[in-house]
């Protein structure tokens, strides 16, 4: 039996909540729900979602960004995406944000990218790559450097 796992945390990743849906869920229709459910349980907060790429469409992120207030997410962002970004990346600098990993930020199209690279999963995945959207930059190091062990290649 497969299922599907939403989880809702604290910052610190403490578990709030969590939905058990059937295996053969379709992310894409579930993410418009969960919105809804989470901001009826524990009302409109400064939230950042943090999903799979697969997970929310392009017109769901829209809807994100002009919700009031915007919600904040981090997402992988689609290898073609990330190869039309690639050269603009070339001329940022690396930061450090924690031992053994780093990362590039590159504000384009109303959307903060960021690039993370971790050593300890360079060797496993490469770098990953995400879209953080309505965060400061300092949200954005704060969660990249906290999920990108969970992150998948982008």
């Amino acid at each position: 039996m497969q299922v599907v796992i939403a989880l809702i945390v604290t910052p610190d990743g403490f578990p709030l909540a969590y939905e058990l849906l059937p295996g053969n869920t379709l992310d894409k229709q579930t993410l418009t729900d969960s919105f809804a459910k989470i901001e009826g349980q524990y009302g409109k907060a400064e939230r950042v979602w943090v999903m799979d790429r697969a997970i929310p469409t392009e017109a769901t992120l829209a809807l994100m960004r002009a919700a009031d207030p915007p919600v904040h997410y981090l997402v992988g962002t689609p290898k073609g995406r990330f190869s039309k970004l690639e050269t603009s990346f070339l001329t940022k600098p690396w930061a450090a944000v924690r031992e053994e990993v780093t990362v590039k930020l590159l504000n384009h199209d109303a959307e903060l990218y960021v690039l993370a690279l971790s050593a300890g999963r360079q060797d496993k995945n490469g770098p990953c790559v995400g879209a953080a959207s309505n965060a400061s930059a300092n949200a954005s190091r704060s969660c990249s450097a906290k999920h990108s062990a969970a992150m998948s290649s982008y």
